[in-house]
């Protein structure tokens, strides 16, 4: 699981969990994101060095604030869906300053 990542990379892998609707004991980050919380959860752009990547996943609306829509590709000839394509970076990833190289979003 992810937690046993940051147990086993610590200097290379982090977690930062936030509920846009916690518990009362909730003691993490709340919300969907600012760039704020991005500049203090995340390592900084890198400039596209392959030091970093941000790997972006969940809910469509949550994906597109983050880093911009994913797109799809046309249907296939069987008519099964096309694949999935990147798209430009946009979103909360873009404004901190982050490459279109240091992020996947899926």
């Amino acid at each position: 699981d992810l937690d046993q990542l940051v147990k086993d990379y610590p200097g290379r892998f982090s977690i930062t969990y936030s509920l846009t609707d916690p518990p009362e004991n909730w003691n993490g980050e709340v919300g969907r994101g600012t760039v704020d919380m991005i500049r203090e959860a995340l390592p900084e752009p890198a400039g596209a060095d392959g030091r970093t990547m941000i790997l972006v996943c969940g809910m469509d609306g949550f994906v597109e604030s983050w880093a911009g829509p994913v797109g799809r590709a046309p249907p296939l000839p069987d008519g099964s869906k096309g694949p999935k394509i990147q798209g430009p970076l946009l979103g909360l990833l873009a404004d901190a300053g982050y490459d279109a190289s240091e992020v996947f979003k899926y």
